[in-house]
């Protein structure tokens, strides 16, 4: 049942395959490939392996860490503050 991930699911269809789906990943582990579905065969969303899953996780969280560096950067004025500017601004007593 899963399909190559070009070819978008109904998602009606793949609701109703989700059992089939499960068996064949249950059985063909990450080979069984990827379930792309979406409403008018608009690919909207998918459903993997969950074999997969562990296996991409590492590099999952490496693209959102990167995402968010470039999201930092993106709004970055580039001004700096020393730690002696910061306890002057607020009066803090680093000796405490």
């Amino acid at each position: 049942m899963a399909t190559a991930p070009r070819e978008v699911l109904p998602t009606s269809e793949a609701r109703a395959a989700l059992t089939t789906i499960a068996a064949e990943f249950r059985e063909n582990g990450t080979a069984a490939g990827i379930v792309v579905f979406g409403s008018r065969r608009v690919p909207e969303a998918a459903v993997v392996p969950y074999e997969l899953i562990e296996l991409l996780d590492p590099v999952i969280e490496d693209l959102v860490v990167a995402a968010r560096v470039r999201e930092r950067l993106a709004d970055d004025d580039g001004e700096r503050v020393s730690l002696s500017d910061v306890v002057a601004r607020f009066n803090i007593d680093l000796d405490r």
